[in-house]
C-alpha cells in the first residue's frame, strides 16, 4: 500500500462550508494505494474521469478522508473531490 501521485493539482480550497480538491492526474500503482486528501475531514464527492483503460471497471473505498483504490490495478484518473 502507497500514496498515489498526484500531479496538476487544480485546486485544494474552501468554497463556502466545503472543500473542493482537483487535480489533471490522480495516478493509483496497484490496488490498495491510498490518497488522502488534505484538509478535508469526510469525503462527500468523488468525480474520477479514468484516463488510462478501465475495460474491467473499478472499485474505490472511502474512509474519512482516505480514498482507496480497492481493485482495477494500476490507474489514472483526473478528478475532483468535494468534501467537509
Amino acid at each position: 500500500m502507497a500514496a498515489a501521485t498526484v500531479t496538476g493539482r487544480f485546486r485544494n480550497e474552501v468554497l463556502g462550508t466545503l472543500r473542493q480538491f482537483s487535480a489533471s492526474s490522480i495516478a493509483f500503482a496497484a490496488n490498495g494505494d491510498t490518497l488522502v486528501v488534505p484538509g478535508m475531514k469526510r469525503v462527500r464527492v468523488i468525480q474520477f474521469t479514468p484516463t488510462t483503460n478501465t475495460a474491467f471497471g473499478f472499485t474505490i473505498a472511502v474512509n474519512g478522508n482516505t480514498i482507496t483504490l480497492v481493485s482495477g490495478g494500476a490507474l489514472t484518473f483526473a478528478g475532483a473531490v468535494l468534501g467537509l
